[in-house]
């Protein structure tokens, strides 16, 4: 499990009581169905319940990138995408999804029972966007595709709380998330695997010394 889901801190039968609580709405979304737009006029709050979905930016020229990623127990919404007159950010479902979906306003509003699991609610949603953001941030921000590299699969290491882990999306997608170019990034691992920091089998990596 993720260490930043949902799930750690709301134990998963007690979510249904969450859902209750707040009037949410389970939807079903297929691959490559549109989530939501920076458009849309409804501040809704999603929780990944199974699958994975981008939160992608298309520039003027119709360039695409993915700006975030989500999985099971992570929380998104249109109010953390970024303002811009220039780029269209939207949440696509990369595989099947299902959704739990909360009124943003309803949220953050003290409920009727004032119950501790509302709360639980809005503190992971500052911790996991705030995480995700600086997350995303330092990563960029490295000068060198191994720097970017390392510092992934460092973040990698303490999400998933051990050395192996399955990356959650495809290298093609990494390379565009670290913002490098597929070739080189492959080149760039197969150096790293040569060099013994890490040994890697398709998405399967581990850690050995970074």
């Amino acid at each position: 499990m993720n260490k930043y889901s949902i799930f750690n801190a709301v134990q998963e039968n007690d979510f249904h009581d969450i859902e209750t609580c707040l009037s949410a709405e389970r939807r079903n979304f297929l691959k490559n169905d549109i989530i939501i737009r920076s458009t849309d006029t409804n501040n809704n709050i999603g929780i990944i319940n199974k699958g994975l979905a981008f939160l992608l930016s298309i520039s003027e020229d119709g360039e695409t990138s993915i700006i975030d990623y989500y999985e099971k127990g992570n929380i998104f919404g249109k109010i953390f995408t970024p303002e811009s007159n220039v780029n269209l950010y939207y949440i696509v479902a990369k595989e099947n999804c299902e959704i739990t979906f909360f009124d943003y306003e309803k949220l953050i509003s003290c409920c009727t029972q004032n119950c501790e699991k509302h709360g639980i609610i809005i503190s992971s949603i500052v911790a996991d966007s705030f995480r995700r953001c600086q997350m995303h941030i330092d990563i960029l921000s490295c000068r060198s595709i191994r720097r970017k590299l390392s510092a992934y699969f460092k973040y990698m290491k303490e999400q998933k709380h051990s050395d192996r882990f399955d990356l959650p999306i495809s290298l093609s997608d990494l390379a565009d998330y670290i913002s490098v170019d597929r070739s080189a990034m492959m080149r760039e691992l197969r150096k790293m695997k040569n060099e013994g920091l890490i040994t890697a089998q398709g998405s399967k990596i581990t850690v050995i010394s970074l």
